[in-house]
């Protein structure tokens, strides 16, 4: 095992505060790809760039693109995307007492699915939607089961489009949410990050917020942040990873 893992093992076994912040890699994992990444077939048929497609006014402006993309590369993948062994792991990380919540980036809902239970989606799920005008939430299937490419809220006869629960560019974050994460992140023993998370807000923020010293960074390349933490791991899915470690309550 290597020195790194070693280490991990021994903070793992000896902490009940650990958190987990994960992103995009521990997703692919479990089978759902970065929707992010355009070939050129997807740019012919999306015809914008992801970032530009997730925003509130292109919404606004642009349904029929906004739902074709919504569709085929976000619902399509979860619907046959499973949880992967370190999915798995987190939740019997969490049963066991020992960790206290995941926080995510992921829209995916693949904690729930593993069988975690206190997890903090900092951007939302594809698991709820809800409809813009009268505001009622609705499932993942309301969108994914739709007889109309848009789909539109048949509640009390309402009519408007109903939207995936995601936070879309130029829309504000929950504070309350973030708030709570703060909190967890404050008050963790152990600290271990989804370096692919690091790309999105509010997960740099975060860490700046944790002060002991046992911050973990699993990247895929060297990033700036690696500075601060205490171990690096490299060249280890997450998979591999609590494959190899070991605990007991």
């Amino acid at each position: 095992m290597d020195i790194e893992l070693n280490i991990l093992q021994n903070w793992i076994q000896e902490s009940d505060n650990i958190v987990f912040i994960s992103g995009a890699d521990l997703s692919a994992e479990a089978g759902f790809p970065d929707y992010r990444i355009m070939t050129q077939a997807d740019w012919a048929r999306y015809k914008y760039a992801p970032d530009e497609i997730l925003r509130l006014t292109f919404l606004q402006r642009n349904p029929f693109y906004f739902y074709r993309y919504y569709r085929e590369k976000i619902l399509a993948p979860v619907l046959t995307a499973q949880p992967s062994p370190a999915h798995e792991a987190l939740a019997h990380l969490e049963q066991a007492g020992k960790l206290r919540a995941i926080l995510t980036v992921n829209i995916d809902g693949i904690h729930q699915e593993a069988g975690s239970r206190e997890v903090l989606e900092l951007h939302g799920s594809v698991m709820r939607s809800w409809c813009a005008k009268c505001e009622k939430f609705l499932d993942f299937f309301y969108i994914a089961d739709s007889p109309t490419h848009i789909p539109y809220c048949n509640v009390d006869m309402c009519g408007d489009y109903v939207r995936p629960a995601i936070v879309l560019k130029e829309e504000p974050y929950d504070l309350a949410l973030l708030e709570k994460a703060l909190d967890y992140v404050r008050a963790a023993d152990v600290l271990i990050i989804d370096g692919s998370a690091l790309k999105e807000f509010p997960v740099p923020n975060l860490m700046q917020a944790y002060q002991r010293h046992k911050l973990v960074l699993v990247n895929t390349a060297p990033l700036v942040f690696d500075a601060r933490a205490g171990i690096v791991i490299r060249n280890h899915s997450f998979t591999d990873i609590f494959q190899q470690i070991h605990w007991t309550r």
